[in-house]
């Protein structure tokens, strides 16, 4: 009776020796999903970042091309009308201009 018992509990301690391991090789392969499904979405999301980083750089070049065009702009609007301005700012001031210079002679 004593050895029907002991056996008894030797199958009871197998049976949950093997669902231990069962379990700590269940939660083992559940942490290894787990980390693989964070480091492909890791992987997705450095592969967006590197995108996004892209278009922003696109969109920076031609920000950078945009305003460069408009400072050739002004600066070809600042010296058509650098002359003028300052003729006419001459004359306000009461100075003598080149135009005056040949209407006084």
């Amino acid at each position: 009776m004593v050895s029907a018992i002991s056996s008894s509990i030797q199958s009871v301690q197998y049976s949950s020796s093997a669902s231990s391991d069962d379990a700590a090789q269940e939660a083992a392969l559940e942490k290894q999903i787990q980390t693989l499904q964070d480091q492909a979405k890791a992987a997705q999301d450095a592969a967006d970042a590197a995108r996004l980083q892209q278009q922003a750089a696109a969109l920076e070049a031609k920000l950078d091309a945009l305003r460069a065009a408009d400072k050739a702009k002004q600066a070809d609007r600042n010296q058509a009308t650098t002359p003028a301005a300052a003729a006419r700012q001459a004359e306000f001031d009461n100075e003598p201009t080149t135009r005056s210079h040949l209407f006084s002679m």
